[in-house]
C-alpha cells in the first residue's frame, strides 16, 4: 500500500503544515483559501478536495515531487471499480444554488441577452449587498452557457484580502500550473487566448484596485467574456454596467393582503 493510502489526507496535510512551521491561517493565505477550508480538510470534514485545491496546497507548502505525489495519492477515490482517470470528479463549472430564482425574470432575460452579444466583453452587475447579484449572475451564466463552447468558469473572490491574489485565484480555478520563469498572468493569457469562454468573478467590490487585471483579460483574450458582480463598477474601458434593483415589496409591509404578497 502506498504512503498516500496509509495516511488520511487531513492528517498528512496537518503534518506537512506543521513541519513547515505554518499556522492554518498562514497556509490559507499562501494557498488563497480560507482558514476554515484548511481546518475542515485537516479534521476530515472534507475528505475529497478537488485537484486544484490540492495543487494550491502543494504549491503553498513548496513540496518536493515525492511529497506532492503522496498528497495527491492521499485523496480518497470516489467508489471502487472505477477507472483511475475517473477517480476524482472534476469540480462543477458553476455552483448549484439550493433554491430557484424568483422575481427576476426580466433581469435574467436582459443579462443573458447581454452575455450572448459578442460586443459585450465585460458586464458588471452592481447593487447593494444582499440584493441578489450573485444569484442572478449564476442563473444568467448557466442560461448563456451554450454561447461559450469552451465553458463557463466561476471564481468566488469574497475570501480574498489582497488584490495580488485575483489572478492566481483565476489560474487555480482552471487547474493551471505556472512553470518556472512564467508569471500567473502569462500562464492565464496563454491558456485563455484562443478560448471562447465566460469567466464570472463574484464579489469584486473590495478588490477594485485589481480592475486593470480584468481590463487586461479582455484586451489579451479576444474571445473571452467576463461577468462581474460588485457593489461598484470597475470603471475600465469596455465595461457595461447593469444595476440590479431590490425586489419589490408589498405597498404595506405591516398588514399586506394576500394578492399584494403574491404580486411582490
Amino acid at each position: 500500500m502506498s504512503r498516500g493510502q496509509d495516511t488520511p489526507f487531513g492528517a498528512r496535510l496537518r503534518r506537512l503544515r506543521e513541519a513547515s512551521g505554518l499556522t492554518q491561517e498562514e497556509l490559507a493565505g499562501r494557498a488563497v483559501l480560507s482558514a476554515k477550508n484548511i481546518s475542515d480538510l485537516e479534521r476530515g470534514e472534507r475528505r475529497r478536495p478537488y485537484p486544484h485545491t490540492v495543487r494550491a496546497l502543494a504549491d503553498a507548502l513548496e513540496l518536493p515531487e515525492d511529497e506532492r505525489a503522496a498528497l495527491f495519492a492521499a485523496v480518497p477515490k470516489r467508489g471502487s471499480g472505477v477507472r483511475t482517470v475517473l477517480a476524482v470528479a472534476p469540480e462543477p463549472t458553476l455552483p448549484v444554488p439550493p433554491t430557484p430564482l424568483i422575481g427576476r425574470d426580466r433581469e435574467l432575460e436582459e443579462v443573458t441577452s447581454f452575455l450572448r452579444r459578442r460586443v459585450v466583453r465585460l458586464l458588471t452587475l452592481t447593487g447593494t449587498g444582499g440584493v441578489g447579484k450573485t444569484r442572478l449572475a449564476l442563473e444568467a451564466a448557466r442560461d448563456a452557457g451554450e454561447s461559450f463552447p469552451d465553458g463557463v468558469a466561476f471564481v468566488a473572490l469574497a475570501p480574498l484580502n489582497n488584490t495580488e491574489f485575483v489572478v492566481p485565484s483565476v489560474v487555480r480555478s482552471f487547474g493551471l500550473r505556472v512553470t518556472a520563469g512564467q508569471s500567473p498572468r502569462e500562464a492565464l493569457g496563454a491558456y485563455l487566448r484562443a478560448k471562447r469562454l465566460l469567466l464570472a468573478l463574484d464579489n469584486f467590490e473590495h478588490l477594485l484596485e485589481a480592475a486593470p487585471d480584468v481590463s487586461w483579460f479582455i484586451e489579451t483574450c479576444p474571445n473571452l467574456t467576463v461577468l462581474v458582480t460588485s457593489r461598484a463598477p470597475l470603471r475600465v474601458g469596455g465595461e457595461q454596467e447593469y444595476p440590479v434593483p431590490p425586489l419589490e415589496l408589498p405597498s404595506s409591509t405591516r398588514d399586506p393582503g394576500v394578492e399584494e404578497v403574491l404580486g411582490s
